[in-house]
Parts: C-alpha cells; structure tokens; sequence
C-alpha cells in the first residue's frame, strides 16, 4: 500500500520552491489552479529524472522530471500546466539515487521565463519576467549581461532571488541612469535572480564570463558575491588613464537596506597634486553620485556587500555628456571647479 504525504501544502499556493531531493516513494499534493506553471531545475542524468513522476489527480496529466528539465531552443524551460481548477498535483520519486535541483512552482508572475543558466549558455532576453538558476560554476567566470541595451524611456529592472519574494533586493534598474541606454557588462555572481522589463526591444545575453571591471568609456554593474549577503573586500580599479583626460563618471551604489553599514568610492587623479575624492555610500538609501575629473584609479572599500551600477565616459569624445559639466578643460583652476560633485540621496 503506498503512503502519501496529505498535504504538504494543504492550501492553495501561489509560489513554492522544494529541493528534489526532499520527495519519495512517499506521495506529495500539492493543490493547484489553471494559473500554476511546475518547473524542474535539475542538472541530474536523465534515469534519474526519469523516477520522479509529476501527474495531476483530475486532469489525469503525467510527465516526468526529465522531459521538464530539457531547455527550449532559447534556453527557457517547459512549464507542466495543469489543465483545471482545484486540482492537486502528485509528486512521486521511485528511484534509487536522489536527484538534485528544484521543484519551482508559480501561479502568480506574468510572462514569466524560467532559465536554468549552464556553462555554455547563452540566453537572450524575452519579453516580460526571466527567472535565471545558476547551474554551473566555471573556473574564473560568473554569471554576467552583456551587450545590454534598453531603449530611452523603457525600463528594464534586476532583483535577487525569486520575483514572488516580497520586497525583492534591487541589484539593478535602468531608470537609475536615464540618459545611458547599453551596458557592457552587469555582474550577477549569485545562484537565483530575475530581470523584468515590459519593453519588447530590450537587449541582453546572459552567459558565464571573466568579470571586465571598470574601464573608461564603459557601462555597467560590479557586485560583490552573492549580494545582499557573501563575501566583500576592497577592489581596486586602475583606469589607465596617463594622459589625465577628464571623466564624466556616474555611480549607483546599493547596499543591503536590512543592516546599517557603509563604504566608501575613492576616486585617485592622474594629476598627483590633487587630493583623491572620497565619495560615501551608506546602506539605508540609494544614492547618486556624480563626478567630472581626471581620474586614474577608483577604489571601492565597503563594511558590507555592494552592487554599485556605473557609466564612465572619456570627455574628449564627441557624444552627449549624461549630466551638465561646468568645464572640459584641464587647467588647473578648471579641474578644481570640475570636481564638484552631486551626491543625491534619495530615501
């Protein structure tokens, strides 16, 4: 006589996430609606997979794990739907070796996307909520965007973790710095996270790479592991910068909101008779730091986790500079008035 587990999750739900490893010979319902999308992350081999057996007790639906967990061609999983209303979903595992990955259930996130991000992906952006897994760990990369573009007046938004989270960390929003519309580079070392963008026209490639760092004429994201939580330390970026050309620079640090700590951007001068700029970031605002100067290093030291979102451009190349600069040239008395710098702290 086979036992079942009554119920795991007795009630409606409207997102759950349960280790594969946690299910058995044990039967496990869970109740779910028309509106549920089921998704299997799992890297496991396909016999494995192939024991877990997910079916629904009215529909009369049956599928197993691995047909779940083979990507699409552009890389987004399968969703198992069931086919009514107040129906329950079985989960049975008949296997001798336990898989591992996840079982992720959602009926609540529009157009959502779920990727499970491999060595060798590379997965363009759709329209609507992309959910990305990190499946892989190659030596020297982490997960990245790359070749991001967002369209003037579009949006497009990065959080930690699952887009059912209530009041999901923010590692990245495009409307932070209106007037740049590509990136070269976000840095997203982390297991789970999500885009969301409306916009049809919105560009990415999320894949494994080297982390890039900061270069003068680029865009993007640098982030310690695993924000809001993980390791942190102090990085230092050297611009390459011997001619001493003025920077138009724009930082948007973010620090975990939940505990109170701070760091600072330090911003050093290819002219050494200037005193380097200290700019502070403080863990309960965002804030918006600007700066015009002949930089030639910035260092980032921090008590705590960061995601800092940037834009440096070289002044002696004829594009639009993205805020009012008082001066581009480089005497000494204009580099003075050039290193006035706007730090808004927005609560």
């Amino acid at each position: 006589m086979q036992f079942l587990t009554l119920f795991a999750l007795v009630s409606y739900v409207s997102a759950i996430l349960i280790p594969l490893n946690s299910f058995s010979g044990t039967e496990t319902l869970y109740r779910v609606n028309k509106t549920s999308r089921v998704y299997i992350i799992s890297n496991s081999p396909q016999d494995v997979l192939q024991s877990l057996v997910l079916s629904t007790t009215t529909g009369a639906q049956n599928s197993n794990a691995y047909s779940l967990s083979v990507p699409q061609n552009d890389g987004s999983l399968t969703a198992f739907v069931p086919t009514q209303d107040n129906d329950f979903l079985s989960v049975v595992f008949n296997g001798p070796t336990k898989p591992e990955g996840s079982l992720y259930m959602d009926s609540i996130t529009q157009n959502l996307n779920v990727f499970p991000l491999q060595e060798n992906s590379s997965i363009n952006f759709k329209q609507g909520t992309n959910v990305f897994f990190k499946m892989s760990s190659p030596n020297g990369q982490i997960a990245v965007a790359q070749n991001v573009v967002v369209p003037q007046n579009q949006k497009l938004s990065g959080y930690v973790g699952l887009p059912e989270t209530p009041n999901p960390v923010q590692f990245f929003d495009s409307a932070s710095i209106d007037t740049i519309t590509t990136y070269n580079q976000l840095e997203i070392p982390m297991q789970v996270f999500h885009f969301t963008s409306s916009d049809a026209n919105v560009k990415y490639e999320v894949k494994f790479a080297a982390r890039s760092g900061i270069t003068i004429g680029s865009s993007g994201l640098i982030m310690t592991d695993d924000f809001p939580s993980g390791l942190f330390g102090t990085n230092d970026y050297d611009l390459k910068n011997q001619n001493g050309i003025n920077v138009d620079a724009i930082f948007v640090p973010r620090l975990d909101k939940t505990r109170g700590y701070g760091g600072n951007i330090t911003v050093f001068m290819t002219t050494t008779n200037l005193e380097p700029t200290v700019f502070p970031m403080l863990s309960p605002a965002d804030s918006n730091i600007t700066s015009n100067s002949p930089m030639s290093r910035i260092v980032v030291e921090s008590d705590g986790p960061y995601a800092i979102q940037y834009f440096l451009r070289d002044t002696t190349v004829t594009t639009p500079s993205p805020y009012e600069s008082t001066t581009k040239s480089s005497s000494f008395p204009q580099i003075i008035a050039s290193l006035l710098i706007a730090a808004i702290i927005r609560f």
